[in-house]
């Protein structure tokens, strides 16, 4: 393992030596159970292991201290979880997974120093979380270069449809995002059909094509689209967006943002005279404390409640490591730490980054129920949760019941 790089706020976890970080970037890790899947022999058909008890070693770049942290602190805690609780249980064919995660801070440019140090220095398998959009594009050519496969939270469709061999997403695609969101308003027996949907994301990559894929699928489920609406992700002030969705006459709003922004719609949309009987969706991973609305509900690619072994490992581990199991997003971070484990487990020790490439395209799995159905990469397919629900809110912001778990894409479906 190389030495410190200026400028690289990072902390280690996991086997092996660790190393000093800024505290101001990163948070306390701490340990937990694992899913006996990840840990046992099985996971590993071949059977291949050097028995000199060296760590896995991957790494991690989110934003930990700028803009987005209210998004990827969350999916650091959860990656963070799933690696010590495997590592809790033993590891992995005896070798615990060392994760180094890296601040990017925001920044795409940092982000590219970061991958370098990654993948010369560290020497790593594969590079997790990537939860900013513009930052994942700025990375895959270099992934594609160097072989490195990306373990992405929220890469634009773009990039996984089709797959390119380097990118692997574990959330919905914005594809699958706008998918669900139509099949739960088109659920709802109070919505006009054919209604009006307005459009509401950030200016990103990931905003985009969210904008996108409603705009070309809206039809198929009976609606069409009032207009679309994308702001700064810095932006803390809708009104002028609010008041341009009411005057659309729009019956319902899809959205791509995350969870202060969904906040803040709603404040601004209330302002304007829209009514909180108005349905209003957004992408997986949101929580809303408070949500001054009486009809949300946000896509759940996984569940954080129910007597699923998975979800009581997940439980369990996640307390442990002292966050909170009920968010949305910290179970998104446990997931991808889970998937990448397992895949580490069928490629055996040591794990090149190519050889994790293949084991990556043989994943089936829901996570011993954790998942609503199977999460699924091959060659062919990287866009990873293939069945979804969606979890309604009340007016008071608290979570309440998963609506029916419906499959709007997998391979072959695009």
């Amino acid at each position: 393992m190389g030495g410190h790089l200026g400028g690289v706020a990072r902390a280690v976890t996991g086997a092996g030596r660790r190393r000093p970080a800024r505290a101001a970037a990163v948070l306390a890790l701490a340990a937990g159970l694992a899913l006996s899947a990840c840990s046992s022999s099985s996971a590993n058909p071949a059977g291949r292991s050097s028995g000199s008890g060296k760590p896995y070693v991957i790494g991690e770049i989110e934003d930990l201290t700028a803009g987005l942290t209210f998004l990827d602190v969350p999916w650091h805690q959860g990656l963070v979880a799933a690696v010590d609780g495997v590592n809790a249980r033993g590891g992995i064919n005896g070798h615990k997974i060392q994760l180094i995660s890296l601040d990017s801070a925001g920044s795409a440019t940092t982000a590219v120093t970061e991958f370098h140090q990654l993948v010369s220095v560290d020497h790593v398998s594969a590079v997790v979380g990537l939860g900013d959009s513009i930052v994942d594009a700025a990375l895959l050519p270099l992934a594609t270069a160097a072989h490195m496969p990306l373990v992405a939270v929220a890469p634009p469709s773009s990039e996984v449809f089709p797959p390119v061999a380097d990118m692997y997403e574990y959330s919905p695609s914005t594809t699958a995002e706008a998918d669900v969101q139509l099949a739960y308003l088109k659920a709802l027996p109070a919505e006009p059909h054919p209604g009006r949907v307005a459009i509401f994301g950030y200016d990103t990559p990931q905003g985009q094509d969210f904008s996108s894929a409603v705009k070309g699928d809206a039809h198929k489920f009976g609606f069409s689209v009032a207009g679309t609406f994308l702001v700064s992700p810095t932006a803390t002030d809708f009104s002028t967006q609010a008041a341009q969705i009411a005057q659309s006459h729009a019956t319902a709003i899809l959205s791509a943002v995350a969870g202060p922004s969904v906040a803040t719609l709603m404040k601004d949309l209330k302002a304007v005279g829209m009514p909180t009987t108005t349905p209003i969706t957004a992408f997986a991973g949101v929580a809303v404390p408070s949500a001054p609305w009486g009809s949300f509900a946000v896509v759940a690619d996984f569940r954080t409640t129910g007597s699923e072994a998975g979800v009581v490992t997940y439980r369990h581990d996640v307390t442990a490591a002292g966050y909170d199991p009920s968010s949305p997003t910290v179970v998104e971070g446990y997931a991808g730490g889970l998937l990448v484990s397992q895949a580490l487990g069928r490629c055996g020790y040591p794990c090149t980054p190519t050889a994790l490439q293949q084991a990556l395209n043989r994943t089936n799995t829901d996570l011993s129920g954790l998942a609503f159905g199977p999460v699924v990469w091959s060659k062919t397919f990287h866009g990873g949760p293939t069945v979804f629900s969606s979890l309604t809110y009340s007016s008071s912001g608290q979570p309440q019941s998963y609506a029916k778990p419906v499959t709007v894409y997998g391979p072959g479906s695009y």
